[in-house]
């Protein structure tokens, strides 16, 4: 067996990853100092807000951004985590390359948020609606829209993903069209 081929359930893959994939509102607040010196050296007076970053899961490496729906966990159970990563893998995606955001935990995901902070060129909602976050789109189901050099898609939750093979199809169609596999 590779070093390819090893399978990381989601729960290792949290606790080896616990300082790298999940930004602390402590880790949050010591980039915000270092970004405010960098900010005051350069005679810009724009500051960041540490007390509104939004929590996420991953580092953003490719500007892809997936907001959920979580109502019983912080961002996603287990079962939903190690489907959305081999839907990430199969498209040559890794967690790092992404910033996964629950919505239904953090007041803070909003339109005008997310673009400042994430800086992102994919935004995919799965089981949220973008207009309830302020996006100014509104995005049929599987279809791949663009707007301000952005690509857009909306697909229904994990859970119903995972549990209907016509839904994965079409899901799958889609990030093809995407990420032009």
């Amino acid at each position: 067996m590779s070093l390819d081929d090893i399978k990381l359930s989601p729960f290792l893959v949290k606790k080896l990853y616990e300082k790298t994939l999940v930004v602390s509102s402590f880790a949050k607040e010591e980039k915000t100092e270092i970004t405010k010196n960098v900010v005051s050296k350069n005679n810009i007076s724009t500051e960041i807000d540490a007390v509104n970053a939004i929590k996420y899961l991953g580092k953003n490496n490719r500007h892809i951004l997936i907001i959920v729906n979580e109502k019983e966990h912080k961002f996603l159970g287990d079962d939903e985590l190690s489907f959305l990563m081999n839907i990430l893998s199969a498209c040559n995606i890794t967690m790092a390359d992404t910033a996964l955001v629950n919505a239904y935990t953090d007041e803070n995901v909003m339109y005008e948020n997310l673009i400042k902070i994430f800086e992102p060129t994919t935004i995919l909602f799965i089981g949220t609606e973008p207009q309830a976050l302020g996006f100014p789109v509104q995005i049929p189901m599987y279809q791949v829209q663009s707007y301000n050099k952005q690509q857009y898609l909306c697909a229904p939750s994990l859970q119903k993903l995972s549990a209907d093979k016509e839904e994965k199809k079409q899901l799958w169609v889609a990030l093809k069209k995407i990420f032009s596999i």
